[in-house]
């Protein structure tokens, strides 16, 4: 039996309603060219506080790794959110290093020095390491 090819909108739906491992699944279906969702709608996805964690990681997660520089502020704008969910700032710090953003070293490093959630730390000392800051 021949693996379908899933939609567009399948994928979307399963990122904006699915599971935390089907929203990554999807995530990876994207990331690995099997599906083609324009970053605009992914960058529209990760700053939608309402549609929830795990969407929101999922397409922070895909634009790291497809993400161009026009997505780059809008991640920024996530991780330098103190209100946001601590694993959502981390995944976009994480797309932030991936993409080689370097006009967030500042942040990163203003991130740390306020003792962060471990998680979060983590991604930031991560993301410095992938720019090389």
């Amino acid at each position: 039996m021949t693996e379908k090819t899933p939609s567009k909108q399948q994928v979307l739906s399963t990122i904006l309603g699915g599971s935390a491992a089907d929203c990554i699944e999807a995530a990876k279906a994207i990331i690995g060219g099997k599906i083609t969702i324009k970053n605009k709608v992914l960058a529209e996805i990760s700053l939608g506080k309402s549609s929830g964690k795990w969407p929101r990681i999922a397409a922070i997660y895909a634009l790291g790794f497809v993400g161009d520089n026009g997505s780059t502020a809008k991640l920024r704008k996530i991780l330098a959110d103190e209100t946001d969910d601590a694993a959502v700032r981390a995944h976009a710090a994480e797309a932030l290093g991936n993409i080689g953003d370097r006009a967030v070293v500042g942040l990163l490093r203003d991130i740390l020095g306020h003792e962060p959630a471990p998680e979060l730390r983590e991604s930031c000392t991560y993301a410095l390491d992938e720019l090389g800051a």
